[in-house]
Parts: structure tokens; sequence; C-alpha cells
């Protein structure tokens, strides 16, 4: 648990950081949260590099395992994130800035989160496909992930009973996700935006397959 407690606070601090210096600080020095920011960041891979993804993908696993509340630095402030569930056979998308809109909307369904169904290999490539056939629902068991904007192409805003607005709101962003993650035994889709060197998650689909 001190490991992960280490790694929250690490990205927490990233999100944290303001301006590099002060007016009352030397240009040759840093503050120690600065201080931190670049260590971080220098150590990471480029942005588009699976390898930094991947560091992150595992620290927002750390978070949301460890104090699911601190997820919270992986939502953009101004984007925020949808949470997708079913009302019988159609798509139900809440629109929430905080982890604390979630919790509040299901119940706190959500927490706590199992670390061991959580904490999983990443496999960069094809993700896969529901099955109805297998025990799973899915067609092959694991976390996956791709750079393919698979949930672009379910324009599922459009089932969701949205208003105009909202529904082209959701749309524009669906267009930013770089990342898509399913994550097979919970049932979860998660797909991240990057903006401004930063990983965000935007849309969360926690839909069973099969389950209309």
């Amino acid at each position: 648990m001190k490991q992960i407690a280490i790694t929250v606070l690490a990205i927490t601090l990233l999100a944290a950081c303001g301006p590099d210096t002060t007016d009352s600080e030397s240009k040759d020095t840093m503050s120690a949260k600065d201080s931190v920011k670049q260590e971080i960041t220098e150590s990471l891979p480029p942005d588009e590099d699976f390898k930094q993804f991947e560091w992150i993908y595992s620290s927002f696993v750390a978070a949301a395992t460890y104090n699911v509340k601190s997820t919270d630095v992986f939502i953009d402030k101004e984007e925020g994130l949808w949470v997708i569930t079913s009302n019988g056979a159609m798509p139900e998308m809440v629109h929430v800035k905080t982890v604390a809109g979630i919790l509040n909307y299901k119940n706190d369904s959500l927490i706590p989160i199992d670390r061991n169904s959580m904490v999983c290999e990443l496999k960069n490539g094809e993700i896969p496909e529901p099955d109805c056939d297998k025990k799973s629902f899915w067609a092959k068991d694991g976390c996956f992930t791709t750079e393919h904007n698979t949930f672009k192409e379910t324009k599922i805003w459009e089932h969701a009973a949205l208003s105009d607005a909202d529904a082209k709101d959701a749309e524009e962003l669906a267009s930013q996700i770089g990342r898509v993650v399913i994550n097979t035994s919970l049932n979860m889709r998660m797909y991240f935006m990057l903006k401004n060197g930063g990983w965000y998650l935007v849309f969360l689909d926690l839909r069973v397959p099969c389950s209309a």
C-alpha cells in the first residue's frame, strides 16, 4: 500500500503544480513541487509512446484502488467525465466533473473498486469484441488497449436520450480519444484523452455486454 500511496502522490503533485517560478524565486532555483514534477516528467517516455500510457494507467489504477477520490486528477476540469450505464436496452449517459459525481449518482456502487481485478497487464493491440456465447461475455479475457478510437464509431450519444447540446459535446469529446482500455473481468471500457501532455479519462462505459 505504501508504494501505491507514493505513486498517487506523485501524480497528484504533477497535476497540482502551478507555474515553475514566482516573483520571489530565483530563476536558478525550483520549489520542491516543481522539482518532483520535472523529475517525473523527464523520466517518462514521449506522449505518443505506449510505455508512457502504461505508466500513467498504472498510476490511475493505483489511485482508483487506494483512494478512489484520488482519480479526480485524471478527470479534466473543463471536459469532465461521461459515465455510461444501461437502462434496459438503451444506454444512459451522465456527465460529471468529479468522482464524487459518480458516487452520488450511483449510491457508491463503484466503491470500493476491487484491486485484484483492476491490476492486470495491459496488452497493446486489438481489443476484444463482446461474445454472448462466452461466460465472460468477451471474445478474449484480460486487459487490452489500443489507439484505435472504437468509441467514436459507436455514436452511442445518438441513442442515450441526450439533449442536442449534450450530444454535440459528447461527439466532439469522443473525437479526441487517444487510448481505449477494456478490462473484461470488470466489464469496464475506459476512454482516455491526451491533453497538454496529460492523459484524462473522458468516457467510462460500465455496461455489461449481452445484458439487454
